[in-house]
């Protein structure tokens, strides 16, 4: 018998979440730590395995659309057509499934380990920090389903503790779940932050082309002791001045992108999520929500390299220590635990679907 027959029956909403995380957020997030591993293959003298497990962590979540590729699409329908292979394909999920999962598990441990004991001082920022963040995502993502599921089964083995007021909240909270209701908290959550990232970005970007040349000019281009050539000092200040502009460029389009999630997310809302939909549109509404994502996904990468990379620039508007740059640290910050809400609550949806939902 097929494990995985067919997705049919599962709600349209249900459906779309899957797909999001399958196709979409988990090879995005492997992709980004696969790149920042390999990019940052020697930039951790205190632990050189630190880059090393990006790039495991990156390459074996990569795997996981094509796992899902094979067991939602390939194999229901090899049900069909070959049902001998398809009963192999499904021992062989029973046997690797399991073994994935714990070598997951297993790896996150040793990356933890090897964060918490490093050297800040013999690492890279970038790196450094990179994994802090990935690490605490993950821990985040593997205990959300699992308190969740905590939750259930303490409803189920002490119902007269707890399982009617549980339940009557969760009915309540899925009743008051509305389209008003969300995009509300979507406006109030983007409005505010997009634009006061926007009006930060335009602000220090003036400020900081005013004060480029000075700044420049005022960094030490040769503490090595060795002659620079007149060329060797301009290409320093250009990188100086390129860099410094980073940060202001990044809250510019990062707030654009983030003021314009309301927008997006009625469309993913009205026009992705509903089975009644012409197809063409659902189609086209699909592509624009995906191709949006990966913008903004692809935009938090480069904030995090920009952010966490930026050398120790003195700049009243645009340097290290900055109030532009501790606000576009805060922001991203923000926008990453906003991530991991949304992916939080994707992995409810899925679970109070398969677990407890009579739809």
């Amino acid at each position: 018998m097929c494990i995985f027959t067919s997705d049919k029956d599962i709600p349209g909403h249900v459906r779309l979440s899957t797909r999001t995380l399958q196709y979409l957020i988990i090879p995005l997030l492997s992709a980004a730590l696969l790149v920042v591993g390999v990019l940052n293959i020697n930039g951790c003298a205190a632990q050189p395995l630190l880059p090393v497990w990006h790039i495991v962590a990156g390459s074996t979540g990569l795997i996981v659309p094509l796992l899902y590729l094979l067991f939602d699409d390939l194999n229901p329908a090899l049900a069909k057509k070959c049902p001998g292979l398809s009963e192999a394909l499904d021992n062989v999920v029973v046997f690797v499934l399991p073994v994935y999962i714990l070598f997951e598990i297993a790896w996150l441990i040793t990356g933890t380990v090897w964060v918490v004991g490093v050297d800040v001082n013999e690492c890279d920022k970038t790196i450094h920090i990179f994994s802090v963040v990935v690490i605490v995502n993950f821990w985040i993502h593997i205990l959300t389903p699992l308190l969740f599921m905590l939750c259930l089964c303490c409803s189920r083995i002490f119902p007269f503790l707890g399982y009617c007021t549980y339940w009557n909240i969760m009915k309540d909270a899925i009743e008051l779940w509305t389209r008003p209701v969300r995009l509300g908290i979507c406006l109030i959550i983007a409005l505010p932050l997009g634009v006061s990232m926007v009006g930060v970005g335009v602000y220090s970007l003036q400020s900081c082309s005013n004060e480029t040349a000075e700044i420049s000019f005022k960094s030490p281009n040769n503490t090595s002791g060795t002659n620079m050539t007149a060329t060797e000092s301009e290409l320093d200040q250009d990188m100086l001045d390129v860099e410094m502009h980073h940060i202001p460029v990044w809250l510019i389009v990062a707030g654009i992108l983030v003021v314009l999630v309301p927008v997006f997310y009625f469309i993913y809302d009205a026009f992705c999520k509903p089975e009644d939909v012409k197809q063409s549109t659902k189609n086209l509404s699909q592509l624009l929500v995906i191709l949006f994502l990966l913008a903004g996904l692809a935009w938090a990468v480069v904030g995090f390299v920009w952010i966490f990379g930026a050398h120790n620039i003195q700049n009243t508007y645009c340097g290290h220590n900055s109030t532009t740059y501790w606000f576009a640290f805060a922001s991203l910050i923000i926008l990453n635990s906003l991530m991991d809400v949304w992916i939080c609550f994707k992995i409810c949806v899925i679970l109070y679907w398969a677990l407890i939902s009579d739809e």
